[in-house]
């Protein structure tokens, strides 16, 4: 019988490994352009690709206002800003994105702080990665096998 990791790889998906926050939400490792690293979050029931706000103005990302809002810890509404293109590297891969949001995240890194965790994360990717690519979710060995198939 193959081993997981082997069946995957021989179809050309890249393994990521992922830990935990506090909460229990999966975090990955990206490399944005500049050599940049952040902590994305893996977030299945998230209906779109976010960065957060402040995090997208530092990196020089063009923010246009959508005229929508979008939900917040606690049931807030938040302006919700669209980003023309965001390109990253996870483990080694690069990853064009053309449906990334902004929003403000200090609410909900307040909330999660508050608990006593970690808000250690810039982003969220949620169904516009997830719809983008054949992902097989491995929580017993922490990673995720993606196949960008788009590039």
């Amino acid at each position: 019988m193959k081993k997981v990791e082997a069946a995957f790889t021989e179809e050309g998906y890249i393994s990521v490994p992922f830990s935990f926050n506090g909460a229990g939400h999966p975090i990955i490792e990206v490399m944005l352009p500049g050599g940049r690293k952040t902590n994305i979050l893996l977030d299945t029931g998230a209906s779109a690709n976010i960065l957060d706000h402040d995090f997208a103005k530092e990196l020089g990302l063009n923010l246009t206002p959508t005229g929508e809002k979008g939900g917040g810890a606690g049931g807030l509404t938040l302006d919700v800003y669209s980003i023309d293109s965001v390109s990253m590297e996870i483990s080694r891969r690069s990853f064009q994105f053309s449906n990334f949001l902004a929003m403000d995240f200090t609410t909900i890194k307040q909330s999660l702080v508050t608990s006593g965790l970690e808000a250690d994360f810039q982003g969220i990717l949620g169904f516009g990665f997830f719809k983008m690519t054949k992902c097989f979710i491995d929580y017993a060995a922490d990673r995720i096998f993606i196949l960008n198939e788009a590039l």
